[in-house]
């Protein structure tokens, strides 16, 4: 997959999952490439593919620009099959990159968050709580995990994970029932909150990258069992 392929699945993603929300306006292209890191012609590229898809509008004038159009939502059998073709030990790879950028963000955020940003993490956090739904689950999860990012003041971080949860977000919540899940979710959200409101980075990278693990353990316990099935049926 080339660059702009890269980039384009990236925001084609984050759209999806609710991070760039139905309606909101696009930042203008040399700001939006400067944040993600790439260069401005592969940004125009991406956002040319998206516009074709009927992901954004975009009008041009002073007022002008791009703005997100309501998402496509990927179907759960279309996710369990997305996850039962991924390998192991592609899964673990991802999330070992995941476990990385969380703890570097998490330990930022504890050094440089002010009190709006744990305000705003911690209503992420209550939001994922309260979901009722895989897809709210997923979106609320997301947007947490890519906020850490700016909490930690980071652009590069930012969209470092930004572009890890357009790979990894759509394996997450794809059951209903997972209760206990959700619960163990909820607390290792709470814990990464506490060590970042304490202002403790050794403490907050800990909690944000067991946070990963335990999500990483899950998603291959999945995989596994989909593949058991998988061969009990051919």
């Amino acid at each position: 997959m080339g660059r702009t392929e890269q980039v384009t699945y990236m925001l084609e993603t984050a759209i999806a999952m609710g991070i760039l929300g139905e309606g909101e306006r696009l930042p203008r292209e040399s700001v939006f490439s400067a944040e993600l890191g790439i260069s401005s012609i592969t940004l125009r590229q991406a956002l040319n593919t998206l516009r074709m898809k009927g992901v954004i509008t975009t009008s041009r004038g002073r007022s002008g620009g791009s703005v997100v159009q309501k998402p496509k939502e990927p179907s759960a059998e279309d996710i369990r099959e997305k996850l039962l073709k991924t390998s192991t030990e592609d899964l673990r790879d991802m999330w070992d990159h995941c476990g990385a950028v969380a703890a570097a963000s998490a330990k930022l955020a504890a050094q440089r968050a002010d009190d709006q940003d744990i305000e705003y993490l911690a209503g992420l956090a209550a939001r994922f709580d309260r979901s009722t739904t895989a897809q709210e689950r997923r979106r609320a999860d997301t947007r947490f995990h890519v906020t850490l990012g700016v909490a930690a003041q980071s652009s590069r971080l930012t969209a470092a994970m930004l572009q890890i949860q357009a790979e990894l977000s759509s394996f997450l919540w794809i059951e209903q029932d997972a209760d206990s899940a959700v619960a163990e979710a909820t607390r290792e959200h709470a814990d990464i909150l506490r060590c970042i409101a304490e202002h403790d980075p050794v403490a907050a990278a800990a909690a944000a990258e067991l946070h990963s693990n335990s999500e990483m353990e899950r998603i291959i316990k999945q995989h596994l069992q989909m593949l058991m099935v998988s061969e009990e049926d051919a």
